[in-house]
């Protein structure tokens, strides 16, 4: 590869990451803020939307990632490729060992790691979701502990600023969470504001981050960016995840776990 198309795969990188953060350029604004003609600018959104980063739109181009829509309430999605995130949760445990402290936040994946725990020994979990409190209760092998807040009837879940402050008082060794939507580019994000402050002190509160989600996660993005995806020490996911998504992850120092998808 020569230096002149090295530099062109760089500037079009940098055009898909402009266009992650204002979500819609003109072909004059991206000639104007690359120092480059229209023409040129025009060949690299080509280029771009061949590789499925960008959408093209008259005049200019959008980004790929749609707006993730509300989600259905949690009971209703634990039925919801139920296969998938039993294998999710069963790659996810075998990340957790004997004694540690995990915080474990609820969503359907997260109850599908909570059932894979019960080989574990002398586990402490912290979590919000009544949901993954019962099972680990049920198993009765764990230490658990529930933060407190306003439960969330949708999600079987606390929510609000009394969970945030108890987050404030723990430092765990792992922290296996899921999220709404998730982009290489955009990073972690969530329906709300009062639910993107719980992750973030989730965040705060581990030393080692596990993302757990199915793949229809990615390549989207919701209304409250949490973080980018560097803070993530691992993410498990299923082999339906798009192999450049794969790649941008771990460009990024992110180790990525996949599990079969099935039919």
């Amino acid at each position: 590869m020569s230096n002149s198309d090295l530099h062109g795969l760089e500037r079009q990188e940098k055009i898909a990451q402009l266009l992650e953060e204002r979500g819609k350029l003109t072909v004059v604004e991206i000639s104007h803020a690359f120092d480059i003609s229209e023409a040129t600018a025009r060949r690299d959104l080509a280029a771009l939307a061949e590789r499925n980063l960008i959408r093209r739109v008259h005049g200019g181009a959008m980004r790929a990632q749609q707006v993730a829509t509300s989600e259905a309430p949690i009971m209703q999605r634990l039925e919801e490729r139920a296969e998938i995130k039993r294998q999710i949760g069963q790659a996810a445990a075998r990340f957790i060992q004997n004694g540690e402290t995990v915080l474990l936040i609820g969503g359907s994946t997260g109850a599908a790691v909570a059932r894979e725990l019960g080989n574990h020994t002398n586990l402490t979990l912290i979590t919000d979701s009544v949901i993954v409190a019962n099972e680990l209760i049920r198993q009765g092998a764990h230490k658990v502990i529930m933060l407190g807040g306003t439960i969330d009837v949708d999600e079987f879940a606390v929510r609000g600023t009394l969970a945030r402050l108890f987050l404030s008082e723990f430092q765990v060794d792992k922290v296996v969470l899921g999220v709404k939507a998730i982009s290489p580019q955009r990073g972690l994000s969530t329906e709300s504001a009062e639910e993107a402050e719980l992750f973030r002190g989730c965040i705060q509160a581990g030393h080692y981050i596990i993302l757990v989600t199915d793949s229809s996660k990615f390549s989207q993005s919701a209304l409250v960016r949490i973080a980018p995806v560097d803070i993530l020490d691992a993410v498990v996911t299923d082999s339906k995840i798009d192999p450049e998504t794969v790649e941008a992850l771990q460009e990024r120092g992110v180790f990525v776990e996949i599990v079969p998808a099935g039919d």
